[in-house]
């Protein structure tokens, strides 16, 4: 008697769990870079592919997908590389973007950045109180990479050691993370 009940009363249990399913999709890793150094002439080339700085007699190909010189930020596309890479800055956190748009994606040009320069256009502020570049909170680059994948990039800092207080004279040194979405464009 006392095994039909233990046997009724497992299976009335297990019945009435609901069945565990996986997610339709699994939540991208984010890497973190800590003081890619943006002093290098002309710039300082990055692949988010591999998570590597790129050397810089790779120019002119297609192993980078963005490149740092001081504040500005290039893409691997038209006047600044020869792969298909784009950028776009969005109004959005990093952590609400869960999905990467198809278009919107601006290419470098000789008079223009895909990401564009100066305080307050697009990942940065110019502090002139403390004479510091702050990053904005809140504002996400979105850049379609140079072999049409998809990523989202927040800047964290651009002082060595990713300081909290600010200036230092260490500047140039970005620290940063990212996450690359699957095949679906999802993060």
């Amino acid at each position: 008697m006392m095994l039909l009940t233990t046997l009724i009363l497992s299976f009335a249990i297990f019945s009435t769990q609901k069945e565990h399913k996986e997610p339709d999709h699994m939540k991208s890793e984010i890497i973190v870079i800590k003081d890619l150094d943006a002093n290098a002439k002309p710039y300082a080339y990055f692949s988010l592919a591999t998570g590597k700085a790129v050397s810089a007699d790779d120019a002119k190909t297609a192993n980078w997908d963005i490149a740092f010189s001081k504040t500005t930020i290039a893409v691997n596309s038209g006047s600044s590389g020869p792969g298909q890479a784009g950028a776009q800055v969005v109004e959005q956190p990093f952590e609400s973007i869960t999905d990467a748009p198809k278009d919107g994606y601006k290419s470098d040009h000789d008079d223009t950045f895909a990401i564009p320069g100066g305080s307050g256009n697009s990942w940065y502020k110019y502090d002139m109180s403390v004479h510091a570049i702050r990053p904005i909170v809140g504002r996400t680059l979105l850049v379609k990479t140079s072999d049409g994948k998809y990523a989202k990039v927040q800047i964290i800092s651009y002082y060595k050691g990713a300081p909290e207080e600010v200036p230092t004279e260490e500047s140039s040194y970005f620290t940063f993370r990212y996450a690359l979405a699957d095949e679906s464009g999802k993060f």
